[in-house]
């Protein structure tokens, strides 16, 4: 069988004795994989790596503009610090993750969990008064819930799958 290389951080993996389909997961970056055949192609290393943090930057600049406007619009510095914080919290920790580890599902643990936490505290934030306030805790319950349960899933495959 012929090397198979990483698509999170470009190593040669050497598979020898298993399957070929099997997944494993990269030694150095978790990335999760399947053995495959030469001639197989994943995606590149430097593109998911820029895509990743291109997103991770617009959902920073995006909440960064929502705390600024919740200060201009209550004038709560406390309140403004506190989400600031947690928008920040929740695109640097999948930045740092994205650096050294390329695994999908704990970069969706990293980012949805103070995504969600994020959430809750704009929920919380006296002064944000619309129609539809309730939908804010709802989608802050629903990002906790993906973070813990990718988080999960991150765990599981970590315990099971080989790391070559």
């Amino acid at each position: 069988m012929t090397m198979n290389k990483c698509g999170g951080c470009g190593r040669d993996i050497d598979p020898e004795g298993l399957e070929l389909g099997s997944k494993i997961l990269c030694q150095r970056c978790y990335h999760i994989q399947a053995v495959v055949v030469q001639g197989s192609r994943s995606g590149s290393p430097a593109a998911f790596l820029a895509l990743s943090i291109v997103a991770l930057s617009i959902l920073a600049l995006t909440g960064i503009t929502l705390c600024v406007l919740y200060l201009f619009g209550t004038g709560s510095l406390l309140w403004f610090i506190l989400l600031l914080i947690f928008i920040l919290v929740a695109a640097i920790i999948p930045a740092v993750l994205l650096i050294k580890r390329r695994n999908t599902t704990l970069l969706a643990a990293a980012l949805y969990l103070p995504l969600g936490i994020w959430s809750y505290l704009w929920f919380l934030a006296p002064g944000v008064d619309w129609q539809f306030v309730d939908s804010t805790a709802w989608g802050a319950l629903f990002f906790m819930a993906v973070g813990f349960a990718t988080l999960y899933v991150f765990m599981r495959d970590l315990r099971i799958l080989p790391r070559l």
